[in-house]
């Protein structure tokens, strides 16, 4: 019985080190996943960016392309009525197209922001879960800060969860303005042969502003798709 007791002795420390050893290798593992996670996260996010961008790019050069269209038109008189109405809708098709746009990029910042949030407070957590691996009175004396910064990496999470409603919802809206944008751009390629004198050049203008607004459409089909192979 005394040789028992003194070998439990012996080997609880060690038992205790090999325990806070193993604790702190899968704690370390835990964290360098997390980290290459969150870093993919946000690579992707700012790949995402760029994308949203090039569409306010395009849809900014529409703007232009209709307002010089309204110019043209208002060149060929009476009989291009019908295709200034439509250069009028695609400025408006385009300034709602680049504000819809410049809100979902806010979207995406902010998303930026809540995913650092959460990296930042999951690395807290994680090094406060390696201290208390050494025992009881370390898991005491941290309990209520591990706490607090759960209620932190939860608080993160609902925060991302709303967000990602938020840009879902304006995705769909988007899609509902980029087919609006189509049958407007497809209207104004009808409108082109009226114009007169001025035919030819309304439907070289008529095309250009079609071929781009449907670049747009599928711009915002595949963002949409890589909004959600992201999980956003």
């Amino acid at each position: 019985m005394i040789t028992a007791i003194t070998a439990t002795e012996v080997a609880s420390p060690n038992a205790m080190k090999f325990k806070a050893d193993t604790m702190f290798f899968y704690s370390n593992a835990y964290e360098l996943f997390k980290y290459k996670v969150l870093m993919n996260e946000l690579k992707a996010i700012a790949e995402i960016n760029e994308e949203i961008k090039s569409i306010v790019y395009a849809a900014e050069n529409i703007s232009l392309t209709a307002t010089n269209a309204m110019l043209v038109a208002r060149q060929a008189g009476i009989n291009a009525v019908g295709f200034s109405v439509v250069a009028r809708e695609l400025r408006m098709f385009s300034e709602k197209m680049t504000t819809v746009m410049q809100g979902l990029s806010g979207l995406i910042y902010r998303q930026v922001v809540a995913t650092a949030g959460k990296r930042h407070r999951t690395r807290n957590l994680v090094l406060l879960t390696q201290a208390g691996s050494y025992g009881e009175l370390a898991q005491t004396r941290i309990a209520p800060a591990c706490m607090h910064s759960l209620a932190d990496v939860d608080e993160m999470e609902q925060l991302i969860a709303s967000l990602v409603r938020e840009l879902q919802i304006t995705m769909r809206r988007t899609g509902k303005q980029c087919a609006t944008g189509v049958v407007i751009a497809h209207s104004a390629a009808i409108e082109a042969a009226h114009g007169g004198v001025m035919t030819p050049v309304l439907r070289q203008i008529a095309q250009g502003v079609e071929n781009v607004v449907d670049n747009i459409a599928v711009r915002v089909r595949k963002l949409e798709s890589r909004l959600t192979e992201t999980g956003l």
